[in-house]
């Protein structure tokens, strides 16, 4: 017995040593440090984007700062790390990070002060101006940070800090900053809405305004055309402040002409209108950039036209298209028809009478602009016009045809629907009414000065009592397309 109670004392001793140790690490683990977030400098304003700005953010550690593992910094409207500026140095490895457009990937890792740049779409930061220091328990970084024009309004600012033993404090907001929205504005059109005529120089005067100044304006847009869809068959503006260059839309919307600058003798012109640089000019005062442009309208380019405004500053700021008039190209509508006479001479009943070509008739657009024409009958006494022949009907059909072009007798009414057939109410030519071989030739829009040639073809009813001459008048008309 004895001997077991001095082999016990051993024991005891072991087992005490033991919760001693587990009970003094336990202490040091629950009483440990705790790393904090300090402050934010400036912990309010705002900034202009683009603009760089410095920022200096304060962490702390009682064991020292360099006991700290690393600090966030975070400008975002929450704590989340997606499009917004989310960045991180690392004290130990001593490097810069900044989270990509997504939030998931840490760009950079390059140390403060190197000549790199870090960013995403909507902030970056320029290591050579980041600059990081120590003192006591204090770990300082400032941060030179440049938001981009597409992070404007009101964000928070956030820190976060970590140490070397994991311990942290959560991300605590330390202030706001506000990148305000100054984008720049369509003005006017003077005069907003009136009238001219086809190649009759016309001046219009557009205004477009920044609060930054209108030097801050990058490019602006003016366009003339009939609906806020219609990009083509126009005139479509452009001037580049930055470089005082004038630019005209070609017809098909697929490139810039010109790039002249204002006072110089240059016309720029597409299809539709012609620019004339030496008369047009540009002038600003304070906000406000103003240009008077000497516009002259072709005779393709009558009717009804909006005028539309647009405008873009050098922080891709924008606001257009604003419709901001209107404009009236008056078109003069004239025809010339020649000859006016188609004699067919002494015919029977039922028979068809083709026109052949030294009697075709010639139908030219003297007007200012492009035109439609129209046919229609005036019955003579006792017939009346059909659309098939018979007791005292006749029918008469018409082809609109290219200058050079010939309708032979079976031209006339291919998808057997009487398109090509006049009767006494108006009817507007189409690429499929009067039309030369249905598709070939469009007879809907006729140029100012070019001709198209107009061949008829008679029918003469299958009984009449008429037996003198009679005298059928076609009505060659036009309107506006």
């Amino acid at each position: 017995m004895m001997f077991q109670r001095k082999l016990s004392k051993p024991f005891k001793i072991a087992i005490l040593i033991g919760l001693t140790l587990f009970f003094s690490l336990l202490f040091t683990k629950c009483f440990a440090a705790t790393p904090s977030n300090g402050i934010v400098s400036p912990s309010s304003g705002s900034g202009k984007a683009n603009i760089q700005q410095i920022f200096t953010t304060t962490y702390s550690d009682p064991s020292g700062w360099k006991h700290i593992q690393y600090g966030y910094f975070i400008i975002n409207t929450t704590t989340a790390g997606a499009n917004c500026f989310y960045a991180s140095y690392n004290q130990n490895a001593n490097k810069l990070y900044l989270k990509d457009d997504s939030g998931t990937t840490w760009l950079g890792g390059f140390t403060p002060g190197s000549s790199n740049t870090i960013e995403n779409s909507y902030a970056k930061l320029s290591c050579a101006q980041t600059t990081v220091s120590g003192s006591a328990n204090t770990l300082i970084v400032k941060w030179s940070i440049t938001l981009k024009s597409c992070f404007v309004g009101t964000k928070n600012l956030y820190l976060y800090v970590r140490d070397d033993t994991n311990l942290y404090q959560a991300v605590t907001q330390k202030g706001t900053w506000t990148i305000p929205n100054h984008a720049p504005a369509v003005g006017t059109v003077t005069p907003n809405q009136g009238s001219s005529k086809p190649n009759e120089a016309i001046t219009l005067t557009t205004t477009y305004s920044d609060a930054d100044t209108w030097k801050n304006i990058k490019y602006v847009y003016f366009r003339l055309s009939t609906s806020p869809t219609a990009w083509t068959n126009c005139f479509y503006g452009y001037y580049d402040q930055d470089n005082n260059k004038f630019y005209l839309r070609n017809d098909a919307n697929t490139a810039w002409l010109g790039g002249y600058a204002s006072g110089l003798a240059n016309i720029i012109e597409n299809s539709y209108a012609k620019l004339d640089c030496s008369k047009t000019t540009v002038t600003g005062n304070a906000n406000t950039l103003t240009i008077n442009w000497k516009i002259i309208p072709k005779d393709t380019f009558s009717g009804l036209k909006n005028s539309y405004l647009y405008v873009k500053d050098d922080l891709n700021a924008c606001q257009g298209w604003l419709q901001k008039g209107t404009w009236n190209i008056n078109q003069i509508l004239s025809i010339l028809v020649n000859p006016k006479l188609w004699d067919i001479g002494l015919t029977e009943v039922n028979k068809i009478i083709t026109m052949i070509p030294v009697n075709k008739i010639t139908v030219t657009n003297n007007g200012t602009g492009p035109e439609t024409f129209d046919l229609k009958l005036i019955d003579p006494l006792g017939w009346i016009a059909s659309t098939s022949v018979g007791n005292e009907k006749y029918v008469l059909s018409g082809v609109f045809c290219g200058i050079d072009n010939v309708v032979q007798e079976g031209g006339f009414n291919l998808d057997n629907v009487n398109e090509d057939i006049i009767m006494p109410q108006s009817k507007k030519a189409t690429s499929t009414v009067f039309a030369f071989s249905q598709y070939t030739d469009n007879g809907v829009s006729v140029l100012s000065g070019s001709s198209r040639s107009l061949y008829l073809q008679f029918k003469s009813p299958t009984v009449t009592e008429k037996k003198g001459e009679q005298e059928i008048s076609v009505i060659v008309s036009c309107q506006v397309p």
